[in-house]
């Protein structure tokens, strides 16, 4: 144990949008993403080693107690991948972002809950040790996680532009990106939607390399358009990737129905973001984000007008 108290202390990782990119990048392709001024953030309190989650009136053991809810499973992957045993500590969850919605909410937990945990126990490692832990969360939650995520859960605010290969590559773009982002309502489903995508490899896979090679120049093509602020492009490139997403089923009617409510007020961009089959739709609609909003509000969808790499 450290031997200045860490109690109060707050540990925060931020969520994010993938712009373009999903899916593929599973299977080795770039992804485009931004992170976002929301995320998670963890105080440590005396306690037990219990996870505390208000908002949910949840509380997780750090001991295997039959509660399977995947929150609480991700918590004891993370305490397995840094060999700890009940501490001192309860650690108090807050999340900022909609959780389940494809904002990287889980990654962001991750990593804050890793900060806390290493600051707690002062175990050596660093942010090496804290995306080992959740590397372990996020393939405990997701099944086969790309990795995205947690890279930028872990990375300063910005813009990125990932691979398998490369890692994260932050762009020179510094300005912040303007967004609607809208709830679908219904959760995000990234493991089943992961799965969707092998099966239609298996199964077609000649269509599917195809659409995945398109992502990728698309992915390329989305990122020259931001980094001169071309939104007119980047809005074309976004639409375009959400019609290979809906090829590769990995869309909802929920999510369709957002697209084209955004295309009809004027959006000039418009995709799901994240796993899919779920989750939230991204907007872009330079100078008429607050119309927009309402616009979505009115259709009975939750959403929210927020800043993307800033």
């Amino acid at each position: 144990m450290a031997e200045d108290n860490p109690t109060g202390e707050r540990f925060f990782a931020h969520g994010k949008v993938i712009l373009l990119g999903e899916h593929a990048v599973v299977y080795g392709t770039p992804a485009l993403g931004g992170t976002l001024s929301l995320g998670a953030t963890v105080s440590l309190e005396p306690g037990s080693g219990r996870l505390v989650v208000p908002a949910w009136q949840m509380v997780v053991s750090s001991d295997y107690d039959g509660n399977e809810l995947p929150l609480a499973r991700a918590y004891r992957a993370i305490r397995r991948a840094l060999g700890l045993s009940p501490s001192g500590f309860d650690l108090k969850l807050e999340f900022s972002l909609p959780a389940g919605a494809g904002l990287g909410s889980s990654a962001a937990f991750a990593v804050a809950i890793g900060r806390a945990l290493i600051r707690a126990h002062a175990l050596p490692g660093g942010e090496a040790l804290v995306a080992a832990a959740a590397l372990a969360s996020e393939n405990e939650i997701h099944g086969k996680s790309s990795g995205f995520d947690q890279a930028l859960a872990l990375s300063p605010s910005g813009f990125y532009l990932f691979s398998h290969a490369a890692g994260c590559l932050r762009l020179t773009q510094r300005a912040p990106l303007s967004l609607v982002i809208a709830d679908s309502g219904r959760t995000r489903d990234t493991s089943s939607a992961v799965d969707q995508v092998a099966s239609l490899l298996r199964d077609r896979s000649d269509e599917v390399r195809a659409r995945i090679a398109a992502i990728a120049v698309i992915v390329d093509k989305g990122r020259a358009a931001l980094e001169a602020r071309a939104y007119g492009e980047l809005g074309a490139a976004m639409q375009e990737n959400q019609r290979h997403l809906s090829a590769l089923e990995v869309s909802a009617p929920e999510i369709d129905q957002l697209c084209a409510l955004a295309n009809d007020q004027g959006a000039i961009g418009a995709k799901l973001t994240g796993g899919g089959r779920g989750g939230c739709v991204i907007m872009l609609a330079p100078g008429r984000e607050q119309a927009l909003q309402r616009a979505v509000e009115n259709s009975g969808f939750r959403a929210f007008v927020a800043e993307v790499g800033g």
